[in-house]
């Protein structure tokens, strides 16, 4: 079966084309996750409508909140924690559930791992498309700093990439890291500011800012669609540092040790 999947990857790839390559692999595994369903693609659609619907109503009027359009202000942090938690958990049985690519295919590994979080970022597009009609659709405005929102979904990139290539090298030698990695991953969604005010969160952890880069691309993207603020450029920058650490830290352990993890599965 495997091989077959690999056959039609193949013949509609062109070996000198790695972006094209890249993003038929991310393409086709968004395509797999709505294959057996009647309604498919549909559904890619309906899950945000009805998850966005849900958090205005029960958070707006269910538990009112001093936060104006609170089921929004939820959402807004919810569409980048649901990426971050997709493509950190997806990414960590890349070398298990690709092997076949790797052993099969002759083109730089690293393009599974490209391809593994181009497919969450699809998922996130598709959300960010439904949360910005129903913005409009309630009439809240969108400003021209809604152009700084894809710099915080590239920082969200770079950090779910460098993750995976540390978490999927581990998982190879030590299948416990994701229930490990699934519980620090409940952790953070309770310390990150997607339920509560920022200032509620950091007054109980002041230096979760620094802590987890995550908070502050919530932040951030959260002013500049929501509000139409000017980002904080300093914490912007930071997180980037960190997203760019944490890669770096990946890259190594993964040309270190890829080969002997391979063997291993």
């Amino acid at each position: 079966m495997t091989g077959g999947i690999t056959g039609r990857i193949t013949s509609f790839v062109p070996e000198s084309n790695r972006i094209e390559r890249i993003w038929i692999l991310a393409k086709t595994d968004f395509k797999l996750r709505y294959s057996t369903n009647a309604l498919g693609m549909f559904w890619a659609f309906v899950f945000p409508l009805i998850r966005i619907l849900i958090y205005y109503l029960v958070f707006s009027y269910v538990f009112a909140k001093d936060i104006p359009n609170y089921g929004f202000y939820i959402f807004s942090g919810i569409i980048i924690w649901m990426y971050f938690q997709e493509a950190t958990k997806k990414g960590i049985s890349v070398i298990r559930n690709k092997r076949y690519l790797f052993e099969n295919i002759r083109f730089n590994k690293l393009d599974v791992y490209y391809s593994s979080v181009l497919t969450s970022l699809i998922g996130l597009f598709v959300n960010l498309f439904v949360f910005i009609v129903l913005l409009q659709i309630m009439q809240i405005p969108l400003t021209w700093r809604l152009i700084y929102y894809p710099l915080f979904i590239l920082n969200l990139c770079i950090l779910a990439l460098g993750i995976s290539l540390i978490l999927s090298t581990i998982h190879v030698y030590l299948k416990d890291i994701s229930q490990v990695w699934d519980l620090v991953l409940l952790l953070m969604f309770w310390i990150n500011p997607i339920f509560f005010a920022k200032q509620k969160v950091f007054e109980m952890i002041p230096g979760l800012l620094y802590l987890n880069p995550i908070a502050g691309i919530i932040i951030n993207s959260r002013d500049v669609i929501m509000y139409g603020k000017e980002p904080d450029w300093f914490v912007a920058a930071y997180d980037f540092m960190y997203a760019g650490v944490v890669l770096l830290i990946g890259l190594v352990i993964f040309k270190r040790y890829f080969h002997k993890a391979i063997e291993k599965v």
